[in-house]
């Protein structure tokens, strides 16, 4: 049985379609704020949109896992509660770091694309609803 992750050509799409314009935004926010040329409130615009578009994101994935039958819920469950532990000890893990021996300062919006990322490292090891 295929335990991968539910398939939709539009949620493909759609989803690199808004990794695309994340990454175009957080560049487009970098090179505004440092050269002046973005106002605070065209600032502050961009960043509300760029925080729905990370909560649409996990609505769409949200309602494609919903769609799919007990099994597949079941796996995509256990890798989504994986890849958030990977996540959250990670960032943990570095903000105590930066705390407490200087390491460099991440932005906290990396922590979105790691959890995707994580997402992806964890699936291969997790294919079925045992416990």
């Amino acid at each position: 049985m295929d335990a991968g992750w539910p398939r939709s050509r539009s949620y493909a799409i759609g989803s690199v379609a808004n990794w695309a314009a994340f990454l175009l935004a957080v560049f487009a926010l970098t090179w505004g704020s440092a050269t002046g040329r973005l106002p605070a409130f065209a600032i502050g615009a961009v960043i509300a949109i760029l925080a729905a578009s990370v909560a649409a994101q996990f609505v769409a994935a949200y309602r494609l896992i919903a769609a799919q039958d007990e099994f597949v819920r079941g796996v995509a469950a256990k890798r989504g509660i994986a890849a958030a532990g990977v996540t959250i000890t990670v960032a943990v893990l570095w903000g105590l770091t930066e705390q407490f021996l200087g390491a460099p300062e991440v932005p906290m919006w990396v922590v979105y694309p790691f959890f995707w990322g994580a997402l992806g490292l964890v699936t291969p090891f997790i294919g079925d609803s045992r416990p």
